[in-house]
């Protein structure tokens, strides 16, 4: 009894301290998942070779604008973008066990961020960043569709996706020093 009293009253302060989640493990998880991709697939660049796609800068520098909880939401949609990539990357040019555990490690940070982030309020400015990253990832997509989902497709968006996990993580650090999360 005296156990159940403890955890409610840990969950409260939780959610009444807003994600502590975000401000105490997101960067050791991110850190991991950085870490899993490049094991995973060794011959990822940071550029992207002969892709025709230009990493979205702009919408970054937009977000970094905003307020540290639409910061969260944002991190959280744009890791779940990543995920629906990895869904088809059985043909990928990469050890899939190392793979997986990326996968892993994103599906973690995506189930502890939807969880810091169910009360929070997008805003209009954060649905319009929110549609260009999505935008982003659907010419992602084509472009693996265009390749076949070859080796050379997979590592070509692997590069690309290893800048926004940095991006994020980067993101995520700001976010947590705000006293509003």
């Amino acid at each position: 009894m005296c156990l159940l009293g403890v955890l409610l009253a840990f969950s409260c302060w939780s959610n009444v301290d807003g994600c502590t989640w975000m401000k105490s493990n997101f960067h050791i998880l991110s850190n991991s998942s950085i870490s899993h991709l490049q094991q995973a697939c060794d011959d990822v660049t940071h550029r992207h070779g002969t892709l025709t796609l230009e990493f979205p800068s702009k919408v970054y520098s937009h977000i970094t604008k905003l307020q540290a909880k639409s910061h969260m939401v944002f991190i959280l949609r744009t890791l779940k973008n990543v995920m629906r990539l990895y869904e088809k990357s059985d043909n990928a040019d990469c050890d899939q066990q190392k793979l997986q555990t990326f996968i892993l490690d994103l599906h973690r940070q995506i189930t502890e961020l939807e969880r810091c982030a169910t009360k929070v309020v997008i805003t209009e400015a954060n649905k319009k960043i929110m549609k260009k990253m999505e935008m982003h990832f659907k010419s992602l997509i084509s472009h693996l569709k265009n390749t076949d989902y070859s080796a050379k497709g997979w590592k070509d968006v692997a590069g690309l996706v290893l800048q926004h996990l940095y991006r994020l993580d980067l993101l995520a650090i700001s976010t947590k020093l705000d006293p509003s999360l």
